[in-house]
């Protein structure tokens, strides 16, 4: 599969984020406070964590999917492909003598799921046009009646309109 610019542009925002959570883990650990031969250090473990990560982040096949269908199973890949990132990277360390603060090992992964996680989800919901007032005054109410799994596709594909008012699913009852 040739990758697309969006593509592209999806693996360089992981990339950029997994590069900024592991600085950020090197501050957080000194409570904002880097003293100078960790400074050095976490800039020049970047050479090393950066690529390990986005080589495990094409194994898992991330970039399969678009993010305006982010889902489930795509978020579980993701935790995975971070989780088996997270023991690569102390692994790649140890065998070049390198010695990172632990800590760091177990804080950048978590910084790294929530900035790929949240903005893929972020994206769809934009997508969704979740993000929207629900009581626009240029919409028009719509009474959905229909034979369940029918009904429940119909008031999925409105809710994703900017036209029709989102209803609340759970008060939506189907037959």
């Amino acid at each position: 599969m040739k990758p697309n610019w969006r593509t592209l542009l999806a693996f360089l925002h992981d990339v950029t984020a997994c590069a900024l959570a592991w600085l950020a883990a090197f501050y957080l650990r000194f409570n904002l406070e880097l003293p100078q031969p960790y400074g050095e250090l976490a800039l020049t473990t970047l050479t090393w964590v950066v690529p390990v990560n986005a080589a495990l982040f094409l194994a898992f096949g991330l970039y399969r999917g678009i993010w305006r269908f982010a889902s489930l199973p795509d978020l579980r890949r993701l935790i995975i492909a971070v989780f088996v990132a997270a023991l690569a990277v102390p692994a790649v360390m140890l065998m070049l003598q390198i010695t990172p603060p632990r800590s760091v090992f177990v804080i950048a992964p978590v910084f790294l799921i929530m900035a790929m996680g949240g903005s893929r989800f972020a994206y769809r919901a934009w997508k969704e046009h979740e993000f929207t007032p629900l009581a626009n005054a240029h919409r028009t109410s719509v009474l959905v009646m229909g034979a369940e799994d029918s009904a429940a596709n119909l008031i999925k594909e409105l809710a994703r309109s900017a036209q029709w008012p989102f209803l609340d699913q759970d008060h939506a009852e189907p037959g």
